[in-house]
């Protein structure tokens, strides 16, 4: 989010009906007349957030996609089932961007506010297509528990030209993004705002084996270590999901073991010249605060080719330097630390997502391979 950036509300949260939720809309604009406020969208941002909230206001991440962002939000908050009140409550607002540049015209987000039992946005998903922009594209992003059977689910990722998660907070990491690959072999155009997260890693790795004379030792990679903070292990598999999808390898075999503290996954390939790789996933116990549960912080590369300059170490932290390093072996290593990325945050990984349409296919194919280990016998 741009921090010179402040969100004026045009108006402020008002209490509807759901049935004059667009008659409200059209009253705030033209109660401005021709006023510095415009009203503009570039897309629908429909939100699902799992939430037991009793404030009806937007949440502080979409609310932050006014500073960047003209848009519609429909934002729909799942309260508890059960409940003797299934009522569909209703809320909107205008919001706007003011930064100390700006002296003109405002571009005002407007939101739209949604909060009921699950069950009773099912039965009101016609209501929420008509309040889609015509001819703009929709983005779903969902923020409960993925689940391909969800009637809820299904029936908003029929409306939407993109969807988006983020893995970190997936409550079933492996069965979920095997859903991930699904999605995206039924033709839906998905992103994941953990897969963004890896980038710095992902371009690291890549350039450790720029020079030439290492790049022809690439071929010789048979030995991959991961080390990830335990609590999630959707970033390990992803990236060695975009390591094998880049090198060809193709998984055949997966073991997982209590050791020590340690839950190791250790996952074997077959390369396209038919030798074999041995990758091993380590979800360690960490109690830094600079990670979140899941992130990686380690990864090597060695080859069993005591000629091959292919050893290659990155790390996040200075416990995940040292305990690659420890590993030891004869050949020397390329040994980077992986900075954090600068605006690794809810707000901006998101914004960034809303820039895109269209498929991401490195994704897709790294999705491939890790659906290939996760159906893997264990």
């Amino acid at each position: 989010m741009d921090q010179s950036a402040a969100v004026l509300p045009l108006q402020a949260p008002k209490d509807v009906s759901i049935e004059d939720i667009e008659q409200e809309l059209n009253k705030i604009w033209s109660s401005k007349g021709d006023s510095v406020a415009a009203r503009a969208a570039t897309f629908t941002l429909v939100v699902y957030e799992s939430l037991d909230d009793a404030l009806l206001l937007p949440s502080p991440t979409v609310e932050a996609i006014a500073t960047q962002n003209p848009c519609r939000v429909i934002d729909l908050r799942s309260k508890r089932e059960g409940s003797a009140d299934d009522t569909i409550e209703s809320q909107v607002a205008a919001y706007c961007p003011v930064t100390r540049e700006q002296r003109s015209s405002l571009v005002c987000c407007e939101y739209i506010t949604l909060k009921a039992p699950e069950s009773a946005f099912v039965r009101a998903c016609s209501t929420v297509a008509s309040l889609l922009i015509p001819s703009l594209p929709t983005f779903l992003w969902w923020q409960g528990d993925l689940d391909l059977n969800s009637l809820l689910f299904q029936k908003l990722v029929s409306l939407s030209n993109r969807v988006i998660v983020d893995s970190r907070g997936f409550v079933n990491p492996e069965e979920d993004l095997g859903e991930m690959h699904l999605l995206t072999t039924e033709g839906r155009q998905c992103g994941d705002l953990n897969w963004k997260r890896l980038s710095s890693w992902q371009e690291l790795t890549a350039q450790a084996f720029d020079p030439p004379d290492r790049r022809e030792s690439l071929q010789s990679v048979d030995r991959v270590t991961l080390d990830y903070k335990a609590g999630n292990p959707c970033q390990a598999f992803l990236f060695l999901g975009w390591l094998a999808s880049r090198l060809g390898w193709t998984p055949a075999e997966r073991v997982q073991t209590q050791e020590h503290d340690y839950l190791i996954d250790r996952i074997r390939f077959q390369t396209q010249a038919g030798g074999e790789v041995m990758a091993e996933l380590a979800a360690v116990p960490l109690a830094s605060e600079m990670t979140q549960p899941g992130d990686l912080i380690g990864m090597r590369l060695t080859s069993s080719d005591i000629h091959a300059d292919a050893c290659t170490v990155l790390c996040s932290e200075t416990t995940g330097c040292m305990r690659m390093e420890a590993m030891g072996g004869a050949q020397s290593c390329v040994i980077r630390q992986v900075a954090p990325i600068e605006h690794d945050n809810l707000d901006t990984l998101l914004a960034a997502e809303l820039q895109r349409l269209g498929a991401d296919h490195l994704y897709e194919e790294t999705l491939v391979v890790v659906d290939q280990i996760l159906k893997l016998k264990h």
